[in-house]
């Protein structure tokens, strides 16, 4: 069974879930992945629909086909991963000469070029270690999972804000004022915008949930009871709102938002499947047995939004 959430097409779904497949690992490099048709009835989607995905797939280079033998996770060779980088040194080399020649024409020297753009990549990445981010979200277990994105491809400062505490001024929006970016998702953008008063500063980024534990709900028995463990009411309810989008509505639910741990501990022993934020799945694995399964739920910013935001902390930079 596969999500039908709306505005996102089932192919680009089924490619998320091959792509997640092979990040984790079970579809290692040179593995045989399932048929089409086998795909198919595991997710309860068209056969053809399956093919899309896996014809996109094929064309940007993650799978290959052998011919009589299947579909395969494309084997990368020292050589081929070579020409690539090669590829990207070549155009980069290009630009450095482009770059070299309008240099000499202005009068500066080669060497006086290496000096000045080496002092300049420092200064740019010391401009951008100093730049200050805002991360609002509704849901804190959120937030920090965005604030691990965007640390992985810029080294800036941030800092945790939960939209109702801004709404509610327990959250001065003087903080806000006090950065050089405002992260948000797009459906806080205006709210977060309209308390700011300068669009300017705020981007608004794509999120996506977590496509595999929402498959894996699916996929659960009628009446199967499965305790949500959480610790804010925004991550009960966006979870909540994407299942009854996604028609997972065969599940009996029930959430536990306790900070007792004692209690926590007491109350999922009953369930044999159990939903966790991310801050709360070490915890929560340590409290189950081998029989109770724990799936970790979250959203994420997707690579599109990632790249928007990295250009904007550059040209902060600037």
């Amino acid at each position: 069974m596969i999500l039908q959430r709306v505005g996102i097409p089932i192919y680009l779904q089924i490619k998320t879930y091959i792509l997640d497949k092979i990040k984790s690992g079970e579809y290692v490099s040179g593995a045989k992945i399932p048929t089409e048709r086998e795909l198919s009835l595991e997710l309860g989607v068209s056969r053809n629909t399956v093919s899309a995905a896996y014809k996109e797939l094929l064309l940007e280079g993650v799978l290959e086909a052998q011919q009589g033998r299947g579909t395969f996770v494309k084997t990368v060779s020292d050589d081929e991963e070579a020409k690539v980088v090669g590829g990207r040194r070549e155009r980069l080399v290009k630009i450095i000469d482009d770059a070299m020649t309008k240099v000499v024409e202005l009068g500066f020297t080669v060497d006086q070029f290496a000096a000045i753009a080496s002092i300049r990549a420092i200064e740019k990445n010391q401009a951008v270690k100093e730049l200050r981010v805002a991360v609002v979200d509704c849901a804190s277990e959120y937030i920090q999972r965005f604030i691990n994105q965007i640390g992985q491809i810029a080294n800036v400062r941030f800092e945790t804000v939960i939209l109702a505490e801004l709404i509610e001024g327990r959250t001065p929006v003087e903080l806000l004022q006090a950065c050089d970016l405002v992260v948000t998702t797009l459906g806080h953008q205006a709210a977060v915008v309209g308390l700011l008063g300068k669009a300017s500063k705020v981007i608004g980024v794509a999120t996506v949930p977590n496509l595999d534990a929402v498959i894996k709900l699916a996929r659960l028995p009628a009446n199967t009871q499965v305790a949500i463990v959480a610790k804010s009411d925004a991550f009960v309810s966006n979870l909540q709102n994407l299942l009854e989008k996604t028609s997972i509505n065969h599940l009996d639910f029930t959430v536990v938002q306790s900070s007792d741990f004692s209690e926590v501990n007491r109350i999922i022993a009953n369930y044999k499947v159990i939903i966790v934020s991310e801050e709360r799945e070490i915890l929560v694995r340590q409290m189950v047995n081998e029989s109770q399964e724990v799936i970790t739920f979250y959203y994420e910013i997707d690579r599109g939004s990632l790249n928007q935001v990295l250009m904007k902390l550059v040209s902060q930079a600037l």
